[in-house]
């Protein structure tokens, strides 16, 4: 069955020509291999985490509260380091941990990478088009006049375009995740991570973001969703990961993980947001 997500899909779809293609890329895309990540000795968020993800998945996270889910996105943004292990991207050693010694994080290859954050991030005192081009002229040395070009086109095709001179403060919570999200695209990132971006939203609001990402995995965006919305990751997921205590439980196909896991700490996590025969 399928959720109540795609029952209201955007009227301007998404233009794949502005989001880069990742179907030629062959092999592993994303390399996780024994990342140790703490806080502290007693806090231990990522455990020797090993992950493998290839340039047409769409990773969708679960995992009970502290199981690391939240901390993997931060890691992979670049924007927390680990302790100990290594993680590549696009094939290329992105960043290490001390005890793999050398650079810490390759900053060309975190610019391909985007994120959006459950609490929208926006800078208040900016409107629309000055949250979305400030990435693009600071970063990729865009001129002024390309980057707004750029920001009308995101604006458009996410149906935005109306807010353009808005502030944060005027628009809904719907809207400001999209901004959010056209925000990220501005940089045309080859990764998009989302962090719970709709656990903060009100029903109606939650079908207007969801939707502009099931567009974005029609177009083939890699991603990696952390989210607590079972059917919402059913339906967008093409593998699914459940990480309890720092570590990879199991993953699997959405149809397999949700009907059939072979794990029992995965049924016992399931069982409680889901009715599973």
């Amino acid at each position: 069955m399928l959720s109540q997500t795609q029952a209201q899909p955007l009227a301007t779809a998404i233009d794949p020509g502005n989001i880069t293609s990742l179907s030629s890329v062959s092999g592993d895309f994303v390399q996780l291999k024994n990342v140790y990540k703490s806080y502290g000795e007693n806090l231990v968020v990522m455990d020797r985490m090993s992950l493998n993800m290839r340039a047409d998945d769409r990773l969708v996270v679960i995992g009970p509260s502290g199981s690391g889910k939240s901390s993997l996105l931060r890691v992979m943004m670049g924007l927390e380091g680990v302790q100990g292990g290594e993680i590549a991207f696009q094939g290329k050693p992105y960043i290490r941990g001390a005890d793999m010694g050398g650079k810490r994080i390759d900053a060309k290859l975190q610019k391909q990478i985007g994120m959006v954050f459950q609490h929208y991030t926006l800078f208040p005192h900016l409107s629309v088009l000055g949250n979305l081009i400030l990435a693009p002229v600071k970063t990729l040395g865009l001129g002024k006049a390309e980057a707004t070009e750029r920001a009308r086109k995101y604006l458009a095709r996410l149906g935005l375009e109306s807010k353009l001179n808005a502030y944060p403060s005027q628009l809904s919570g719907g809207q400001k995740q999209r901004v959010a999200i056209a925000r990220a695209l501005m940089l045309e990132p080859k990764l998009m991570l989302f962090d719970e971006v709709t656990s903060a939203l009100d029903p109606e609001m939650v079908i207007e973001v969801q939707n502009v990402m099931l567009q974005l995995a029609e177009q083939k965006m890699a991603m990696i969703i952390v989210t607590h919305d079972m059917h919402f990751a059913r339906d967008i997921a093409t593998r699914v990961v459940f990480c309890a205590s720092g570590k990879v439980v199991e993953e699997g196909a959405p149809a397999e993980m949700f009907k059939c896991p072979k794990e029992a700490r995965t049924r016992e996590f399931l069982e409680k947001v889901l009715h599973l025969d």
